[in-house]
């Protein structure tokens, strides 16, 4: 069998093409209103919803850092 039709491994997508970016905005910005409202009533809760909207907002900035360098003040 020859190598050369074989594409396994050779195609990369980058994250702009897996994920939608507004999609992820708006999770993130879901998340932290949940967890600000969980902030009394469940502790746990709300610290986990912070720590999953830390990790989309790594998620956002590298998205936006793959499109342009230029870094958004306001987020």
């Amino acid at each position: 069998m020859s190598t050369q039709f074989c594409k396994v491994g050779k195609i990369k997508f980058g994250l702009n093409e897996v994920l939608n970016i507004k999609e992820v905005e708006k999770n993130y910005l879901k998340f932290t209103e949940e967890a600000y409202n969980l902030l009394q009533s469940d502790s746990s809760l709300s610290d986990f919803l912070y720590h999953e909207a830390s990790k989309l907002r790594k998620i956002i900035l590298s998205l936006k850092n793959s499109k342009t360098n230029d870094v958004d003040p306001a987020f």
